[in-house]
């Protein structure tokens, strides 16, 4: 989702004749109420085409950006990334200069110009007949935490969706087709001795991460914004560090190109090359209590793109989900404990 910030509806009269969900359901179909069936937008959907009502251009953005837009009943996040990313492994990126490592950040997440070819967000959102209001609680950009904004939902169905942006005078209105990722919370799934796993749908936040050999508690909540989105078969994380510096839109566009690159740089790592924002998604499974990754799809890091792993869940309920990373080289295990949010 563009998650704009204005709330003006422009209405046009124009040569485009606006998607349907008539000719997404078929001719002889009966024609969808203006009031829209929130459940059917629960789950994720990936942004296939953009466009213009004013101009009747379409951009076929599934060819050269990946979208998702996550769904539950009152929660969403939004991750997309740039087609040619690309990354170190982790042991070549620390091998890197100082230097190296801020040329290769920059050349994953912002463009020649300062724009950025990877975002994360999400918030809290509700209808209204067929508009869609929403709020920002966890952004790439810091300026647009606790902002939001409107958009008039077309039509959605078992496996489409559209929406149109609701623009400030003199914007032309997009339009912005999805198609459905995962199974609307429809998959079956069995219960694996403690662990039912249809407990985890739903929105979680990081509350805490144990280093299991020290004992040391790291109270993440205090400093950091993590959320954790679940359907039956696809994930997207996103966190924020608390207290990332607020620059407008107004301010970024007086600064020249070099000036925006290293300002929107540090709303995403510290001067030690260290993120302070991240996001990423994919699909898993859950097998023997273990939730498998499989693969990654989306990620801040390219490198970390179709990597799969298991992380053992200790405790999943409706109130609370906890597992165990996989070790690291030194053998240290950290156990990240959620809450749930939705």
């Amino acid at each position: 989702m563009t998650r704009h910030t204005t709330t003006a509806l422009l209405l046009l009269a124009t040569a485009c004749t606006p998607a349907s969900d008539q000719a997404a359901r078929g001719a002889d179909a009966p024609a969808q109420p203006a009031t829209i069936d929130k459940a059917k937008l629960h789950g994720v959907w990936q942004i296939m085409t953009v466009r213009n009502l004013e101009t009747c251009e379409v951009d076929s953005i599934a060819n050269h950006r990946t979208i998702w837009t996550h769904y539950t009943d009152s929660h969403w996040t939004y991750v997309w990334m740039d087609a040619g990313r690309e990354g170190s492994t982790p042991a070549g990126f620390a091998a890197l200069t100082p230097e190296a490592r801020y040329a290769e950040n920059r050349a994953k997440m912002l463009d020649d110009q300062g724009e950025w070819r990877f975002w994360g967000s999400g918030g809290e959102w509700w209808l209204d007949g067929d508009m869609m209001g929403y709020t920002n609680v966890v952004s790439i950009e810091p300026y647009q935490v606790q902002m939001g904004g409107v958009e008039k939902v077309v039509y959605v169905n078992d496996t489409a969706y559209a929406y149109h942006t609701v623009p400030a005078d003199g914007e032309a209105v997009q339009e912005y087709t999805h198609r459905r990722l995962d199974t609307m919370g429809e998959l079956a799934v069995t219960r694996q001795g403690d662990i039912d796993p249809a407990d985890l749908r739903g929105n979680w936040q990081i509350t805490s991460t144990r280093n299991l050999a020290t004992g040391e508690v790291d109270e993440v909540w205090q400093h950091r914004t993590a959320w954790f989105h679940v359907t039956d078969t696809h994930w997207t994380y996103v966190w924020m560090k608390k207290g990332r510096p607020v620059v407008t839109p107004g301010e970024l566009g007086r600064m020249a190109p070099e000036e925006r690159v290293t300002t929107r740089y540090a709303q995403i790592w510290d001067d030690r090359n260290e993120p302070v924002f991240w996001a990423s998604g994919g699909t898993y499974s859950i097998v023997d209590s273990m939730f498998v990754v499989g693969p990654r799809v989306l990620s801040i890091e390219p490198f970390w793109i179709g990597v799969e792993g298991e992380e053992p869940i200790t405790r999943l309920d409706r109130e609370a989900y906890v597992y165990l990373s996989p070790p690291r080289a030194d053998g240290t295990v950290i156990e990240t404990t959620h809450r749930r949010i939705d």
